[in-house]
């Protein structure tokens, strides 16, 4: 997933030259909050393991509150 999204967002989608342009922090965004909420679905499946409790609706609220803050330049 990380190589699909790197290539369409650093090169596929703005050509070779991807260092200087803002499209390049747009893709470093997106790799960053893809990564973010890997993480977070990780601890909580540990804390569902390990606690027996959920935190399923406090990150679908944050990830829903965080995306559209993706689309600002």
């Amino acid at each position: 997933m990380y190589l699909f999204v790197r290539q369409k967002y650093f090169v596929g989608y703005l050509g070779e030259r991807t260092q200087s342009t803002p499209g390049h922090l747009f893709g470093k965004r997106i790799l960053l909050f893809l990564f973010l909420m890997s993480v977070a679905g990780i601890l909580n499946y540990y804390l569902i393991f390990f606690f027996g409790s959920d935190f399923e609706m406090h990150i679908k609220t944050i990830t829903s509150a965080i995306s559209p803050l993706l689309l600002i330049p």
